[in-house]
């Protein structure tokens, strides 16, 4: 699978332009400000739906257009697919393939996986819960049919009960019967996304071990685990266990939107004592197991997005990963980066590879 190329229209910094990528290496290069990391948002917003650097649509619009527009015809083995994106403030995204609208963006999502690899990135180890649940939930839901599913509709039940807390909680009320109804649809979405979570997590870690130490080339280990209320008990126990503080604070204190994954090297946390060096490889090796994880899982290989990666890593790493992605596991790889010189100086003539320059 690879996008042969991409018209844009008023996306973020780019008024009208056209692009031809090619099957393989592809290198975006130009000065801090000219819009690669933009170019390569429009990529992944083509093929998925969304921006992944900015959940508001209206902030991806140009400024002073009324709308944007993302074309693309994306080849594979099987066919040849023509792709629109299209959004207008004030009115539902408009998504195609070959012409025929997609009524429902869950439809859309995943069919074209990406694997991003930017540098705010590294806040999947360093940051707060909700970005590890973020990584593993895209990963999910593209390679587990229904987990998205399941996880819309516990969002949904979850933001209803949160909603009916806090007006019990304006009003100095309390109906148990019509939180019981909410507990039970949490329950029955929530368990199918645990039972998934739970179940990839070490196959995943499979994945990721091979692939650190590849990238790291230490003799380091990696340990992933999943924390889970449910680990230690199941919904009815736990929202009994978190009745009274759950009115208290109006808002759900127990559930799958709790869940985390602590990441440790050598049995220590890697959030608090890995080195910046460790930090990178262990980022840098999730991303390339994602991609991984996602061929073994659907025979398909994503495209493989890097934003400004060479200017985050020291100059070992950056020849180590070139020579991996140079490799026939990967697809179709577009990467971002301020030196055409560099990229030249390392490749060389003996590495197919297509520069554009902006």
């Amino acid at each position: 699978m690879f996008l042969k190329n991409i018209s844009i229209t008023a996306y973020k910094s780019h008024g009208y332009a056209e692009f031809t990528l090619a099957e393989g290496l592809n290198f975006i290069t130009g000065n801090n400000g000219v819009g690669k990391t933009n170019l390569l948002d429009a990529i992944y917003c083509l093929l998925n739906g969304r921006s992944y650097f900015q959940p508001n649509d209206s902030l991806c619009i140009k400024q002073n257009e009324a709308y944007y527009t993302l074309k693309g015809s994306l080849e594979s083995e099987e066919n040849s697919n023509k792709l629109m994106v299209s959004f207008v403030p004030g009115q539902r995204k408009a998504i195609s393939i070959n012409d025929e609208k997609v009524t429902k963006l869950a439809q859309y999502f995943g069919k074209f996986p990406c694997v991003v690899i930017a540098p705010d990135d590294v806040e999947i180890i360093n940051g707060e819960s909700e970005l590890r649940r973020k990584f593993f939930d895209y990963l999910l839901s593209l390679t587990h049919p229904g987990y998205l599913q399941n996880l819309v509709n516990y969002n949904k039940y979850l933001d209803i009960r949160n909603k009916q807390l806090k007006l019990f909680l304006e009003h100095d009320s309390f109906d148990a019967d019509l939180l019981n109804v909410y507990n039970e649809k949490l329950a029955t979405y929530g368990n199918e996304v645990y039972k998934v979570r739970k179940a990839a997590t070490p196959e995943f870690e499979l994945v990721f071990n091979k692939t650190y130490q590849l990238i790291a080339g230490t003799t380091e280990q990696p340990v992933f685990e999943y924390l889970s209320g449910l680990n230690q008990g199941n919904f009815e126990l736990g929202f009994t266990q978190n009745l009274q503080k759950d009115r208290y604070t109006g808002r759900t204190n127990f559930g799958i939107h709790r869940d985390d994954w602590n990441f440790t090297l050598n049995t220590l946390p890697l959030k608090k004592t890995g080195s910046q060096g460790q930090i990178k490889s262990f980022l840098i090796s999730l991303k390339l197991a994602m991609y991984h994880y996602i061929c073994s899982k659907r025979s398909i290989k994503p495209l493989l997005l890097l934003d400004d990666i060479f200017e985050k890593i020291d100059t070992h790493r950056m020849n180590h990963l070139l020579e991996i992605i140079k490799g026939e596991d990967f697809g179709q790889v577009v990467i971002t980066d301020t030196s055409k010189k560099r990229i030249q100086d390392y490749l060389g003539k003996n590495t197919e590879y297509e520069i554009l320059e902006l």
